[in-house]
């Protein structure tokens, strides 16, 4: 089926037929909302206050026993990179929603990106050579202040304001005073003056990353539950976690899976959610034309979906989660036993299955599309996917009479609608940053992979060795972005790992970014690199986001590495052709308070406010979002 037809299709269907809900979420006044830091930065905690004032009570929140981010003592990963640099977390939303699992050279940077991403000024990664440890500075008001997530300090003058590191190095008397609710408080404090004293200090500029978002899109026929306690042992599973005693044992320490390596330090484990799509995919409902990505030559009838006429067609349906996919994992030492990640249950015939994990410029046969398929090798640790079924034969004949895709993901508990006793007024809303009904793509490849790089571009790189880990590509390279069908592109997040030049040579880093909406076009610039003189590191990352004036199907990024450039990441946020349809979502709230289980679902018809009364003190236990199938008399 041409794209016209196909979008005819869908019209012909009604009005009504696209009910799907933009990155649909419940905020609790005891939680801040981790969705952006744009959403972040309006908690009323802090919101209407300055300075520090301001920065202390977001790191309050931040080491949190209930809010807060903790250390593992090791990084998390994601990919297949080498190098810290490349495979480490370090973004900052990634690390408020989905990994309570972090060490001091991640949770460092992870406090440089929230300030800096809040718009409290230039921050920075702090590296503590003679300590073996890794800290942050942000910097307003005309100086530095320290900020330490991971031995959980800063410096408090008398009158209240945050201190410096070289203030602290050189005041004892910022070490006698009581700096907040916790300070150092599992280390030695006169062994800690001692080695801040004597040690170097090295700078790192923009060692955190970012552009990661929570859009996802919930549709009829679809539920989305999360747990703020692991279920039977799901987490995004890195060799690296089982090769030494450390953090091997903690790991298998009850509930098994990853934890904060000082107990004191938290209420949580690592959570866990379970996205469960299953449409009626009869003429009977509009399930199809709500969740459908992409068809051809495909309608659905009376049994389910079948060809148009006879030949060949095939229907995409798309899983996209704000969290990483996870597995039930296994043996510690193999990913090979690992499972559960994604499930198909399809019932079919005349019907071959195909996945896609990168927008569909890619496809892996995976056999008949009948019975279930564990999909996990192919999908866990990563952020979605696509799932096609190719029909081939006659109308009625070749035919999808079911489909239901299970998939798990990680989820960091202390982001999730906490209750607490009394009057909890919780809301319900949708939309991104901009108030617009945007879903997104992700384009991350792995750049030391030269096919898993070059499948993105629009061109090769003229100059580009995946080998040479810390300047693989030196001069421009351009990449294409393609909305999904039916799609436009509103706005986009272009970021990149860059590498740079340091000390009073950093003034000689020449790397850009820029966008155009055709590959011929004049590229607008959006970053030019302006590297500090202090700057002790090869390696810093860049996120830009833009709005553009109007929606476009494809868009360009064009980045230039000068002295080079190692990875791209691009997160296009696009609008639908036609706007959704109202449809009802139900919320359910499951709890406990003293020693009794309870629940309370409310239905909400669009974005709105409502209410729960708690008696004792709550222990949460999970939250589902759920949007019926919309079956027709």
């Amino acid at each position: 089926m041409k794209p016209w037809l196909f979008v005819f299709f869908l019209l012909a269907a009604g009005n009504d037929a696209i009910a799907r809900l933009y990155s649909p979420r419940v905020l609790s006044p005891h939680t801040a909302d981790t969705y952006s830091l744009k959403t972040f930065a309006q908690f009323h905690a802090w919101r209407d206050l300055n300075g520090d004032a301001k920065v202390y009570e977001i790191f309050k929140y931040l080491i949190d026993r209930k809010t807060g981010i903790y250390p593992m003592g090791v990084p998390a990963w994601e990919g297949s990179e080498e190098m810290s640099e490349y495979g480490a977390v370090r973004d900052p939303i990634k690390m408020l929603n989905i990994y309570p699992i972090g060490h001091c050279g991640t949770l460092g940077p992870t406090m440089a990106g929230i300030m800096q991403g809040i718009g409290m000024g230039p921050a920075r990664t702090l590296i503590i050579p003679a300590w073996n440890h890794v800290a942050s500075e942000a910097f307003y008001d005309g100086r530095w202040h320290y900020l330490d997530l991971d031995v959980r300090a800063v410096f408090r003058r008398a009158d209240g304001s945050l201190a410096s590191m070289a203030e602290a190095r050189q005041d004892d008397s910022l070490w006698q005073r009581s700096n907040g609710p916790d300070f150092f408080p599992l280390d030695p404090l006169p062994a800690v003056r001692e080695v801040y004293a004597k040690t170097t200090v090295r700078h790192y500029y923009d060692y955190f990353s970012g552009g990661h978002t929570m859009d996802y899109v919930l549709r009829q026929g679809e539920t989305f539950t999360r747990w703020w306690t692991p279920q039977g042992g799901r987490w995004n599973h890195h060799s690296s976690y089982g090769t030494k005693p450390f953090p091997r044992n903690l790991i298998e320490q009850d509930p098994r899976g990853p934890k904060c390596k000082h107990p004191s330090f938290t209420v949580h484990t690592h959570g866990n959610g379970q996205l469960v799509y299953q449409p009626n995919l009869t003429s009977k409902s509009t399930d199809f034309q709500d969740g459908v990505y992409d068809a051809a030559n495909v309608r659905p009838s009376l049994a389910g979906l079948t060809l148009e006429r006879a030949g060949a067609g095939h229907v995409i349906f798309e899983i996209r989660s704000p969290y990483v996919i996870v597995p039930l994992v296994g043996d510690l030492d193999t990913t090979a036993d690992d499972w559960e990640a994604s499930v198909a249950t399809i019932d079919a015939e005349g019907a071959t299955l195909w996945l896609s994990r990168d927008n569909g410029l890619i496809w892996k046969d995976l056999g008949p599309a009948n019975g279930t398929q564990d999909l996990t090798p192919h999908v866990s640790g990563t952020y979605g996917f696509l799932l096609k079924m190719k029909l081939t034969g006659e109308p009625e004949k070749a035919i999808v009479r079911s489909m239901r895709l299970s998939t798990w993901v990680q989820v960091h508990p202390a982001s999730l609608p906490a209750l607490r006793r009394g009057k909890n007024e919780m809301r319900f809303v949708t939309g991104d940053d901009y108030g617009l009904p945007t879903r997104s793509i992700e384009i991350r490849p792995l750049a030391h992979s030269r096919e898993d790089l070059l499948k993105h571009l629009a061109a090769p790189p003229g100059e580009y060795d995946p080998a040479r880990r810390t300047g693989r590509i030196r001069g421009s390279v351009v990449a294409k972005v393609q909305a999904p069908p039916g799609a436009r592109i509103a706005w986009f997040s272009a970021g990149a790992s860059f590498a740079t030049h340091q000390g009073q040579a950093a003034k000689n880093t020449r790397n850009t970014i820029g966008y155009a909406l055709n590959v011929h076009g004049d590229f607008r610039e959006i970053y030019r690199s302006e590297i500090p003189t202090d700057q002790d590191h090869w390696h810093y990352n860049v996120d830009r986001p833009v709005k553009l004036d109007e929606a476009t199907r494809t868009l360009y990024v064009r980045y230039v590495g000068d002295p080079a450039l190692n990875n791209i990441r691009i997160y296009a946020h696009c609008l639908d052709d036609r706007p959704p349809a109202s449809r009802p979502v139900q919320i359910t709230h499951v709890w406990s308070e003293n020693g009794a289980r309870k629940s309370k679902t409310v239905t909400c018809a669009g974005p709105s406010a409502y209410e729960l009364d708690v008696e004792g003190e709550p222990v949460d236990e999970s939250i589902t979002l759920a949007v019926a199938s919309d079956l027709q008399p």
